[in-house]
């Protein structure tokens, strides 16, 4: 008798699996905001802005989902003197970036505060300079408040390639920044 029962029941479970795929949730956002400089590259960034594009998957009733990221960060140049003591001005940066990250929520309801986390890879340019492609990774948190059919996301996030960036020095130094980022889930 218990064979069978554990038959039934695995029988169940291959069904509960089955039909969980058929329940999976996509979204997909945009969002902007201002991006704070941070370390060595708020030596030489003034404040920059930021656009995201963002695709989000999920099950119902699990506080974990998988997110995708493309991001654009620009920042317009501080005077600084270079190594050399030559004066620096209007040195730009941008940073362009794809991360695959986890989002955990930590409250059930229509509003809810997240983590977030993930690894990416990053495209950093000063202009006049040749751009360096490394893998960082960034951590942070937010709040979601879902609507009917969408929702309305705040979130930072603080960003992190080694070796990505020149520093005043123009030694090869850490890109930090913390895009402060305002958008829509739909």
């Amino acid at each position: 008798m218990s064979s069978l029962r554990i038959t039934v029941a695995g029988l169940g479970l291959a069904f509960v699996a089955a039909a969980l795929p058929a329940q999976a949730q996509f979204s997909f956002g945009l969002a902007a905001g201002a991006t704070v400089p941070s370390g060595s590259l708020n030596d030489r960034q003034n404040l920059g802005y930021n656009g995201l594009a963002t695709v989000q998957f999920g099950f119902p009733l699990m506080p974990f989902q998988l997110r995708a990221d493309l991001q654009y960060n620009g920042f317009g140049g501080k005077g600084f003197t270079d190594s050399f003591n030559r004066a620096r001005t209007g040195v730009d940066t941008r940073v362009i970036s794809g991360s695959i990250n986890g989002v955990f929520n930590l409250l059930p309801g229509p509003i809810k505060p997240y983590l977030i986390g993930g690894i990416g890879y990053y495209d950093t340019q000063l202009s006049g300079t040749a751009s360096t492609r490394k893998v960082g990774y960034n951590l942070g948190g937010g709040v979601k408040l879902g609507l009917i059919g969408t929702s309305i996301f705040a979130e930072a996030r603080m960003h992190m390639v080694n070796k990505a960036t020149l520093d005043v020095g123009n030694n090869l130094t850490t890109a930090r920044f913390i895009p402060i980022t305002v958008g829509i889930m739909f």
